[in-house]
């Protein structure tokens, strides 16, 4: 198993010390076998090493106001895979104190993750900004954009699109052994909006955007550096804010 992973990130461009982030979708590697999990987060955790850094998305969407966020327990939902349940168990995972778009990580580079001066979910001291400025690399791990693209959800964020609207939303967290009531900034999104994350992939490449693609039984996994999705995602969306969308013409705002 540790040989077929190796390739896989090898094939993928990743390198031992590298910094990444990994979306996974776990059922795309057609293994069966109940211990798969483990050793695949071992597999990799090894490969990276003590010099490298991984972070996983620990996602909450839960929209009760009586909600308290607590970075110590992980609320599943439709994003929790079974590989991000599994790191969440490590001992000395850090997590952020973000109650909606929360990341996780272990390694050198994750004291990002310990920012108690802003909750929001994107922008500007997100956890997203910290992946472009220190140089992360992004794995989705046999997902496709539609399945892990979520940064670009960020770039719309910054670019303002016109389709989503700005909004205050009130959140409870618990932090130093206490409830503390927060207000982040987020915006909503139309009902009947559908995006596209596969076609911008499309869009991004034919500029210039280039990424690793290795094959896996069913699907597939990506690899790319955070700056050049960022770079190459601005440049669409600035050519048309309208481009992460398939369906602008039934869009209500």
């Amino acid at each position: 198993m540790t040989r077929f992973i190796d390739k896989h990130l090898k094939d993928l461009n990743i390198k031992r010390g590298d910094r990444i982030v990994i979306y996974p979708k776990i059922s795309s590697f057609g293994i069966a076998k109940k211990k798969f999990v483990i050793e695949l987060l071992n597999s990799i955790i090894e490969y990276i090493g003590i010099n490298g850094t991984i972070i996983m998305p620990s996602y909450t969407f839960e929209k009760s106001k009586k909600f308290i966020f607590n970075s110590k327990i992980l609320v599943k939902n439709y994003s929790t895979s079974p590989l991000v349940q599994e790191f969440f168990k490590k001992k000395k995972i850090k997590r952020s104190i973000r109650p909606i778009h929360s990341h996780m990580g272990i390694g050198k580079k994750i004291d990002f993750l310990e920012n108690k001066n802003n909750f929001n979910s994107f922008g500007i001291y997100s956890d997203f900004y910290y992946f472009k400025k220190y140089n992360f690399k992004m794995i989705f791990l046999g997902c496709s954009p539609n399945e892990a693209a979520t940064y670009l959800i960020n770039l719309e964020y910054i670019n303002k699109v016109p389709y989503r609207k700005r909004i205050k939303l009130k959140k409870k967290i618990f932090l130093k052994n206490r409830t503390k009531n927060i207000t982040i900034d987020y915006f909503n999104k139309p009902k009947n909006i559908v995006f596209d994350y596969d076609d911008a992939f499309l869009k991004m490449k034919k500029v210039g955007f280039k990424y690793n693609k290795v094959n896996l039984k069913y699907g597939s996994s990506l690899s790319f550096k955070t700056e050049d999705l960022h770079y190459y995602g601005n440049k669409i969306l600035k050519k048309n804010n309208y481009c992460l969308v398939k369906n602008r013409d039934e869009i209500k705002i």
